[in-house]
């Protein structure tokens, strides 16, 4: 056995111990919210409590809560809390796995799953923090590994998933449209995403709970709060800190159209060049990073998907370019999550410097091996370009042709 697989398993024995060492841990989110909703579900029974409107969290999320709580008289409900997050990242790891398989070879993708337990923000998020982004992360990594492999109807089921966990799940959006204005997938596929989400909520539905609130989950958390930024590092947290008195509705219409028209524009540009499990990746990453810069009311977590799917591409690639991404994504986010799990002032406002310069290097990527910005036409590595001139000049029957 040589050295990377030693590797591989020390890491993971370090992760696990890390892990177990979060599992005291506890913040706002687990005293607040958390425990008030592990200590409901046991008070009221672990079916008839997905009736009741207790939590402004996915039922899905609460399902898997509702069955940790059997562990609960042994292990305590905090640990239970953590189990399911600590449950859901190795989930995580073991989609980004499925997802490098089809770009890199079986021992690569295999570090790359015991490296993704160990990024600074996936510890940070579930294991330390109690939540459950992995969740709907590791859906849209399944979904972006299946576009990869052109399985279009399975990339939609697990959005479909991923959306039913969190909204977030919508950021790899380019990417689905992409695919369809390319004639890879039927645009009826997309009556999968409302049928799949439709199905995950039906236990909560059977436990009692109206159909109207689950179909308008989103909406109803939407209105929580009026701010066009809650420590997240994009574009509307260093605009806030310029213009404190940056209207409020005006700043959401403003996000919102400019969100709709990089989904578009990202997916115009790359519906030609989704032949390369490589690029589509890059896709996937550029949305993630992209929409979530750009849409106002975001919290601290949104750019988890973004941090995972730029390790993932740094994996892949293994360009200096590649892997300054990826670090500049941990870097952003990680401060960001401090100012919340540390209580660090100014985190998010540096991390927002941070994250535009990840996105620049992002674009770039994409202008790069992907195509310009507003090109029509496939874009021809120059590479490419001058290869192709050479053999017009040395064949010129086939340049007449």
């Amino acid at each position: 056995m040589g050295w990377p697989q030693w590797g591989s398993i020390l890491l993971g024995v370090l992760a696990s111990l890390v892990y177990l060492a979060c599992v005291p841990l506890s913040n706002g989110d687990v005293r607040d919210h958390l425990l008030h909703w592990t200590a409901y579900i046991v008070a009221h029974g672990r079916f008839d409590a997905l009736g009741h409107a207790f939590s402004e969290y996915a039922p899905p999320y609460l399902y898997l809560l509702s069955l940790g709580t059997l562990l609960a008289p042994a292990l305590g409900q905090l640990a239970v809390i953590k189990l399911v997050s600590i449950a859901g990242t190795m989930f995580l790891a073991l989609c980004v796995r499925w997802l490098l398989l089809a770009c890199v070879d079986a021992p690569t993708a295999s570090r790359a799953c015991v490296l993704t337990l160990c990024l600074p923000t996936v510890v940070a998020n579930g294991p330390a923090w109690g939540q459950c982004d992995a969740l709907y992360a590791g859906c849209a990594v399944l979904a972006v590994g299946a576009v990869a492999r052109g399985r279009i109807l399975c990339a939609m089921l697990a959005t479909g998933v991923a959306v039913s966990f969190k909204l977030q799940g919508v950021f790899i959006a380019p990417l689905l449209l992409a695919t369809l204005l390319a004639a890879r997938g039927r645009w009826w596929t997309l009556a999968l995403l409302p049928t799949t989400y439709a199905a995950m909520m039906l236990p909560a539905w059977i436990a009692g709970r109206p159909a109207r609130d689950l179909a308008l989950l989103y909406l109803y958390q939407g209105a929580y709060f009026h701010d066009l930024a809650r420590s997240v590092p994009n574009m509307w947290q260093v605009l806030r800190a310029l213009a404190p008195e940056l209207p409020y509705v005006p700043g959401v219409l403003v996000g919102l159209l400019l969100a709709a028209a990089a989904v578009v524009l990202v997916a115009l540009a790359s519906r030609r060049r989704l032949d390369d499990p490589e690029r589509v990746l890059l896709v996937a990453l550029t949305g993630a990073m992209l929409v979530p810069y750009l849409l106002p009311k975001m919290h601290n977590r949104y750019f988890f998907l973004a941090d995972v799917l730029a390790f993932a591409y740094a994996m892949v690639a293994g360009s200096p370019r590649a892997m300054r991404i990826a670090v500049l994504a941990q870097i952003a986010s990680f401060l960001s999550y401090a100012t919340f799990l540390l209580h660090l002032t100014g985190g998010a406002f540096v991390g927002a410097l941070v994250m535009t310069a990840a996105l620049v290097l992002v674009l770039r990527e994409f202008s790069a091996k992907v195509a310009p910005f507003g090109s029509r036409m496939p874009y021809v590595p120059m590479r490419q370009r001058r290869f192709d001139a050479a053999g017009a000049t040395s064949h010129p029957q086939k340049r007449a042709t």
